[in-house]
């Protein structure tokens, strides 16, 4: 529906990769209409980071992440 209507723009997140690299805690900061702010924090808890560490041992971090959809 989103493509149909030509809707296109980024979708700012902001989440937690925890110890294990996974993606946590998913918050919208900055959605766009018609689904698209919902399917960009599905892509997001899908990635798998390298965890940050801090004195040779991993913790959890934040992080801002943009998603950027574009009309073809």
């Amino acid at each position: 529906v989103a493509r149909r209507a030509r809707v296109q723009g980024i979708v700012i997140v902001e989440a937690i990769i925890d110890r294990t690299g996974q993606v946590t805690n998913v918050r919208v900061l900055k959605p766009l209409p018609m689904g698209l702010d919902q399917a960009a924090v599905d892509a997001v808890k899908r990635w798998k980071f390298r965890p940050a560490t801090q004195g040779g041992r991993p913790v959890n971090v934040y992080f801002i992440l943009t998603v950027n959809f574009k009309v073809q």
